[in-house]
């Protein structure tokens, strides 16, 4: 059976992303799952999104990807992540 190594972190908008940099430093990892989307942080992108229709998505994707992508990507680690909330096209495009 082949083994799959996931780094899971996050649970609201604006919790910490160190604990996957971590994970990642550490090693072995083939996969990052995080959770952004709580009852309250949908509440804020809502209105967010209300301000500006481009907004919607957790606008901390930009820095936590910044910092974790160039550690991630020798490694080939995979991110999977709800950060999208209720505007994922325009999170796409940061």
């Amino acid at each position: 059976m082949k083994s799959v190594r996931i780094a899971g972190g996050l649970g609201f908008y604006g919790d910490s992303w160190r604990p996957i940099k971590a994970s990642i430093e550490r090693g072995n990892v083939q996969y990052v799952a995080s959770d952004h989307l709580a009852e309250l942080t949908l509440a804020i992108l809502q209105k967010d999104r209300q301000r500006d229709p481009n907004l919607g998505y957790t606008r901390d994707l930009v820095p936590m990807l910044s910092e974790l992508l160039p550690i991630a990507i020798p490694g080939g680690v995979k991110f999977i992540l709800n950060a999208g909330g209720l505007n994922p096209m325009a999170a796409r495009e940061v």
